[in-house]
């Protein structure tokens, strides 16, 4: 039986990195048969550039309608938690816990989390992840030695721990003492793949002194689009051009 699954991000737009958004909706928009998903999210905290793209539906996250007119909707929180510190990125929080409620709304079984500055770059990986049918996965930074919060799949059957996620969320007013690689209740850690944080200049030095030369990965995270991405050609090989 196939899950109906949407695949999304969180995002604060403006100006100077629409690009980034753009970047990432041409990418995924793009594969999403290959993730076995029909609809791309993004959920957003308090964005002053909402209107950065004419394929997008911007929707009230306050007044969620029915039924959705196409298959690329940015859900709009009117104002801007942001991140006031290192541990305290409510807008994150609200935004990523409030993915429950879309779920629910619109009879989703299975949600991908995929950050804007993450691309899945392996045909093998995608398929993993199109296949994963239960459970909380999230996988791994090798550098840092913690669960990889910016890449998760949460199928139907742990939505009633995504849903306690958001009641907490809602109660601690999106403010939360630890990271969230500390606090999300996840099932299952893939170590399998190869990828990390790679846009961090420390990992992308640490990582070009153990290789030489260019190495097949399956992610990579926090990347800038808007610089030169074939500098990272330089060390990594993809199945797919960026």
């Amino acid at each position: 039986m196939s899950m109906k699954t949407i695949l999304f991000c969180t995002s604060f737009i403006n100006d100077d990195n629409s690009v980034r958004y753009n970047k990432w909706i041409d990418y995924y928009h793009n594969k999403l048969d290959l993730f076995n998903a029909g609809n791309l999210f993004l959920i957003d905290d308090g964005s002053s550039n909402i209107s950065f793209s004419d394929r997008v539906e911007i929707v009230n996250s306050n007044t969620l309608p029915g039924s959705l007119k196409g298959n690329i909707n940015l859900f709009h929180f009117e104002d801007h938690l942001g991140r006031p510190s290192r541990k305290n990125y409510s807008g994150w929080w609200r935004s990523f816990t409030f993915s429950i409620k879309l779920a629910e709304k619109y009879d989703i079984d299975k949600i991908i989390h995929i950050e804007s500055d993450y691309y899945i770059v392996s045909r093998r990986m995608i398929d993993y992840m199109a296949a994963i049918s239960e459970g909380w996965t999230v996988f791994y930074s090798r550098f840092y030695g913690f669960p990889e919060t910016a890449i998760q799949i949460i199928c139907k059957d742990s939505f009633d721990k995504l849903n306690k996620a958001y009641k907490n969320a809602v109660e601690s007013n999106y403010q939360f003492k630890k990271i969230a690689e500390r606090v999300l209740p996840f099932s299952k850690v893939e170590k399998g793949f190869i990828g990390d944080r790679y846009g961090e200049e420390k990992i992308l030095r640490h990582w070009s002194k153990k290789n030489k030369t260019p190495v097949a990965i399956d992610y990579i995270g926090q990347i800038d689009v808007r610089g030169d991405l074939d500098e990272y050609k330089k060390y990594f090989r993809f199945d797919f051009d960026l």
